[in-house]
């Protein structure tokens, strides 16, 4: 296999085997780069893509696994089995509770700054 890409397993003569986390497009000088790693330890290696075919020969391809850490900051809430009656009631509490701590943090913000003295005088 001439052609490594995302996910990968490349196996050397000593049966190590490495998954290829990304392949670099060619730089300036047209030299690609391949970003692996052991599947025994998390250091990332890098290799021009020649030497890596020299070093490594295909085994594998693990499509389903991802060796990136995927985050994914809008989650949404799941209110817990037991509040079904209340469960409206809560989430006005909540947002009239973060309402609230917001409008606090603000007139607590506005109160220090009044308080400060002028030295423009």
């Amino acid at each position: 296999m001439s052609d490594p890409q995302r996910h990968d397993i490349f196996e050397d003569e000593n049966g190590t085997r490495v998954a290829v986390r990304q392949v670099f497009p060619p730089n300036a000088m047209g030299i690609a780069y391949i970003e692996y790693k052991n599947l025994s330890d998390s250091n990332l290696r890098f290799l021009p893509h020649a030497e890596f075919l020299e070093k490594f020969k295909w085994v594998d391809n693990f499509g389903a696994t991802d060796t990136f850490a995927k985050t994914n900051a809008h989650v949404a809430v799941v209110a817990p089995p037991h509040a079904e009656e209340g469960e409206e009631k809560g989430s006005g509490e909540a947002k009239a509770a973060s309402g609230e701590s917001d409008k606090s943090a603000a007139d607590h913000a506005e109160e220090n700054q009044a308080a400060k003295p002028s030295r423009t005088e």
